[in-house]
Parts: structure tokens; sequence; C-alpha cells
């Protein structure tokens, strides 16, 4: 006998509720715009050999995840592996499929006659570049790890780990954000920076000494390795004598600690001699007095001078005081005295109406500006109003990649990354008001005009085929504000080019203000992910063709990735030869205040007829300046264009 063909696999889900033999795309959709609930779903067999569709509702729009079949195993994804389509269809029925949806409602007719509804909702069809595009669903959970420190850490929170370096980290689930949690010292999934430590291969130690059991940690958690077999609580341990010894051991008694989990988990100390026994048990209970001391001295200090030990031993040059406003501007202000702003106070005094006065404060004092305690998730707050104010020391979660931080990296750039940057002179000036540009009268407004060429060597975030698009940002005084993108290149990260697009950017206090490129990736929702950044001073730009080398999330060089651009900086008085500069500039300010009119008379529910006056002024204002600055940007690129057809003849 020989084997043949083999036996095919029996297709269970041919009578499943959910599955769908002959259903095109568009009937599906169909079919799901009847049903406005997020997790109503169906699987339908595509065209192409091997191919199924799982069509769903997620965030009210309607999505697709398409499925293959290879050999007898369905795969969805690039990391998803099912026996069956029933078994992809219950597991992701108690897993989110996208995002944070589970599968909860399989869609034939008979579901549409008890949940349909007779409208369609027009509205969950996404809009796509090119049709016939799928997503990608969530990737499978990893199995859980092993890490090694590579530094020491010390908890700053309670959910949090403390370690030393080499210390092993066992049971690790991986969070995005730069954090991760696992289990170390008899402390369950807390969290530690995820930049602190090393994977390392996950072999079990089958021979681990019995002893670790009664501290609730094995040897290879500590840095000392076999030599350690864990350590007790010793303040929190009572003793108690035994009349009996144990083996040859003649005296003996047992140590008891809360940190021990179980009742039965004891320590059973031996001794050759009552001298002996007296001994241990006299310097275990001096240790726990002499801790015991420490703590109640250190904690009247601390009430006493009402500051934690650690920070009193810095104080050296400044003295810690409450904020006083009254004293700004007087005699009583001394130059030694800093105080500390959580965001939310920071933020009362960095703003229009109070912005001069926190200037002429910082120009005396210094103010340390650090995040509120609800950022749970360790996010950043916006640092450039506080910086524009004057404020010296303001406090990031540096562990946090964001736009924040970023700007931050890229500001002490000015300084060569020495950690500190010198203030500009317009900040000891009086008449300098950091929200008004009226005060401006000692800086020249310059024009930044940036052409986006193209790219090389951008990074991916899965396996699918990149499709780029640029977002360059000013990022500055409130007045600079602006940003823009360019269109999206389809199907290519490796040397992406984009059209002759210039953006304009006027600037009115170069000073403090940023350009900042980011490029991202649109997926199938149209939804931009971020691939890569780059930020500068606008102060330390300078003419010309430049290769911008790219970085990652947290700053970091990335390899070989760079954007092509050219940028050209020009006085924007000296090239405003018909006061179209001057005339967008006061367009720009009037539609700023009959915007705030407006919202103004939203917020009080009071629609009269001011309120519609206003609104038409505003849409007017707008549409001008529209006017104006495309008429500008054209005029700026046709002289553009003429200088280096100048310079090409003079070649």
């Amino acid at each position: 006998m020989r084997l043949t063909d083999p036996v095919p696999q029996p297709n269970a889900h041919e009578n499943k509720e959910w599955y769908h033999a002959s259903l095109t795309r568009l009937q599906a959709e169909h079919m799901l715009m009847r049903v406005p609930r997020d997790g109503a779903f169906l699987v339908r067999k595509r065209s192409e050999p091997n191919s199924y569709a799982i069509s769903f509702r997620a965030e009210g729009k309607i999505k697709h995840c398409r499925i293959q079949q290879e050999g007898r195993l369905f795969m969805l994804g690039s990391s998803a592996e099912f026996e069956s389509l029933v078994d992809l269809v219950s597991y992701y029925e108690k897993h989110p499929l996208y995002r944070k949806m589970k599968l909860r409602y399989p869609i034939n007719e008979e579901a549409l006659e008890k949940m349909g509804t007779a409208e369609l909702d027009y509205g969950a069809l996404y809009e796509v570049r090119t049709p016939h595009l799928y997503v990608e669903a969530n990737k499978m959970p990893t199995s859980r790890c092993m890490v090694k420190a590579l530094y020491d850490y010390k908890a700053q929170r309670e959910d949090e780990l403390s370690f030393c370096k080499q210390a092993i980290i066992h049971n690790v689930d991986k969070q995005d954000g730069g954090w991760w949690r696992g289990d170390y010292g008899g402390k369950k999934q807390l969290w530690f920076p995820a930049n602190y430590v090393e994977e390392m291969s996950n072999t079990p130690n089958t021979e681990q000494d019995d002893t670790s059991l009664f501290f609730g940690q094995s040897a290879e958690n500590s840095p000392l390795g076999n030599f350690l077999k864990g350590f007790i609580d010793v303040p929190s341990c009572h003793i108690v004598l035994s009349k009996e010894g144990r083996g040859p051991k003649p005296y003996m008694f047992t140590i008891h600690s809360q940190q021990m989990s179980h009742p039965s988990q004891a320590l059973d100390v031996a001794a050759d001699s009552l001298e002996e026994l007296n001994d241990w048990i006299a310097k275990i209970r001096e240790a726990t007095q002499n801790a015991d001391a420490r703590m109640q001295e250190g904690k009247i200090m601390e009430r006493r001078k009402k500051i934690a030990l650690e920070l009193s031993e810095l104080v050296v040059y400044c003295r810690p005081v409450p904020f006083d406003e009254e004293k700004i501007g007087t005699e009583k202000a001394c130059y030694r005295d800093m105080s500390s702003f959580p965001e939310t106070k920071a933020e009362k005094y960095a703003n229009r109406s109070k912005g001069k006065k926190f200037l002429q404060y910082n120009r005396r004092q210094l103010s340390r500006v650090y995040p509120k305690g609800q950022r749970l998730d360790s996010s950043n707050y916006d640092p450039l109003p506080m910086w524009i104010c004057g404020s010296q020391l303001v406090a990031l979660n540096f562990q946090t990649p964001d736009k924040p931080m970023q700007l931050n990296q890229a500001l002490f750039m000015l300084g060569g990354q020495t950690g500190y940057v010198l203030q500009p002179d317009i900040m000891r000036d009086d008449y300098f008001d950091p929200f008004d540009k009226n005060s401006l009268k000692s800086l020249e407004p310059i024009t930044v005009q940036v052409q986006i060429l193209g790219a090389r060597h951008l990074p991916k975030n899965g396996r699918s085929i990149v499709c780029p698009f640029v977002e360059v940002e000013v990022c500055g005084s409130e007045f600079d504000n602006s940003k823009n993108k360019s269109e999206v290149v389809a199907d290519n990260g490796l040397n992406p080019v984009w059209m002759m697009k210039e953006f304009v950017f006027d600037i009115n206090n170069p000073e403090f203000a940023f350009l900042r490129f980011v490029v991202y990736e649109e997926d199938m929702f149209s939804d931009p992910n971020f691939l890569a950044q780059a930020t500068f001073p606008v102060k330390a730009l300078k003419t010309g063709y430049r290769s911008v080398p790219l970085r990652n999330s947290y700053s970091e060089e990335m390899e070989l990735a760079a954007l092509l651009v050219h940028i050209e900086i020009v006085n924007a008085k000296e090239e405003d030869d018909e006061n179209l500069y001057t005339s967008i500039q006061q367009l720009r300010d009037r539609a700023s205040e009959l915007s705030n009119q407006v919202s103004s008379y939203e917020r009080a529910n009071n629609c009269d007829s001011r309120y519609q006056q206003r609104l038409d002024e505003l849409r007017a204002a707008q549409e001008r300046l529209l006017e104006l600055t495309e008429v500008r940007n054209r005029k700026l690129m046709e002289k553009k264009k003429r200088d280096r057809q100048l310079v090409n003849k003079r070649n």
C-alpha cells in the first residue's frame, strides 16, 4: 500500500451563520451599512484562489481584512495562523481583531431582519485612494520573556520596579510607549523602563534552590547570582525560639516575615551553641532597631524641613520658596529664591494676559515647571509657552517619544547639546511681550520657503509597502504656528519624489521658532502613521539644498534615511514689493480677532444678527487671506525661478 492524495480538511466554516460563499465586497459593505454596531462581521470567499476576507465594523467604519489559506493553515496578516476559519473567528470573539474591536454580531439575512435598519449608513464607508485595499489586523500577542537589567533603576512611583544592574526580570509584558511590566523581587507586574534592560533567552531554571522559596525570588534574580538566595525585610520579621534543635545542631530559632507569601514558608536557623544562637538573635534585633530609628529620624526631618532629605542635600545655590506674584518687579524679589510650577499653574501665567509679567519674574529669578501628576501615561505638555516666557527649567518626561521631547532636543542643538542654551537678547527688552508680535521692534520678520524634493530609505512600520507624505510645520510663538503637508506618494518608501510644490512660512519671531519635518505613511483608512522626523531651530537654518537626516521618535539617528529639501530664507519686508506681506498680516490679525468673537458668541449660545455679521466677515476675511497668500507665494516662486536662471547664465 502506498499513500496517495491526502484527505481534504473538513470545511466546518461552511455551515456557520457568518460565512458567505458567494458574496462580493460591495454586497458585504451593503449588508454592514444596515447594522450600525461595532463588532458586526461576516466572512466571505474572495474570487482569488485560497483567499477569504473578513468584513467588519469598527469605530463606526466598515473595514476588511484579507485571510490567505496556505496549505492547511489560514493566515491573517503576518503573525496570526489558525487551523480553520472557525478557530480564527472564535479567537477574535475573545480578543481584539482591529484596535479594540472584537467580533460580536455575525451578519446574514436573518440577522439583518432582526437588527438591520432600513436606511443605509453611507458614512460608514471609509475613503481610500485606490480600491481593494485591506487593513492589517492586530498582531498576535507574543509570549512573555525574561530581560536582564543593563543599569540600576530606582522606582519613582509605587507601581514601578526597583532593580540592580544584571538583575533578571521575569514574565515581562512588552507594552507600547517605552515602558514594560514584569516580576522581580517578589513584586508582580510593575512598570520599568524598556531601555534599561535587554531581552534574554527564556531558559527556565529547573534546579531552583529550595531556600529561594523562603524569600519570594529565585537566585538568578540577584546580581550576586547563586551566592545570594534572596533577602528578608528585617523590620517586618519576628523571631520564635525553638525548644529543640535540628539535625546535629542542638539550638534553633525560626524567622517569620511578612514578605513570605505562605505561613508554612519560614526560615529555620540552627546553631552549635547557645552563645552563637543569642548572638544571631541580638544582631537581628539590633538591625531592626537601627532601621526603625533611621526611618523615624528621616520622617521627623522631612516634616520639620518640609522637604525630602535627598532633595535638601542638593540645595546649594537656590532656595525653593512659594511663588508670590506681588513680589514681581519689587525689591522683595530675591534672585536666590526659586519657585516650582506644575504645568497647570504655569499655563495660568504663560498666556496672553500674564505672559509679560511672568517674563519679568523670570528675568530676575528661576522658575521650574514640571508635568502635572494626572499624566499617568507619562505624556508631555507643550513647553514652548514656558520657554517663550523665560522659564529656565522646564521638565519633561524623557521616556516619552513625542513632539514636546523632539522640540526639547532641537532647542539644545543651539548649545551644542551641552545642557543649557542662552536666552536671546530680546527677552531682556522691557518692551517685549511674548504674545504680541507688535512688540518685536528689534527683530526683522523672515519668510522661509521650503520645497520638498524627495526622500530615501524610509522606515517601515510593518511588512506593507510605505505610502509616505511629509508634514512641514513651524512651531513657535502662537502667531507664527503654521503647518502644511505634501501629497501622498503611493507604494514607494525607497526613493519617493514629490512634485515641485513649495511651502511658504512667515515667521515674526525667528528667535523662538522651530522648523519640523515629519514623515508619515497613510494607511488603508487615510490615517497617518508616524515614520520619522527632524526638528531644527529656525535661526540655525541656512539657504540652499539640504539633505536632512531623519530621526526616530526618540530623536535617535536612522541609518541612511533622509529628506532632500530646498530652503530659502528672505527678509519678509524687503521682498514685499506690493505690500502683500503687510496686507496678509493685517488680514490674519483681523481673522483671528473675528474668530475669537465668533467663538465667544457660540459659547454664550448667542446666535443673533451680530453673530451672523461677524461670521460673514470672518468668511470674507479668510477668502481674501487665501487669495492674497496664493498671489504672494506665486510671486515668490517666480522670483526664485528668475534668480536661478540668472545664476545659470552667469555660470
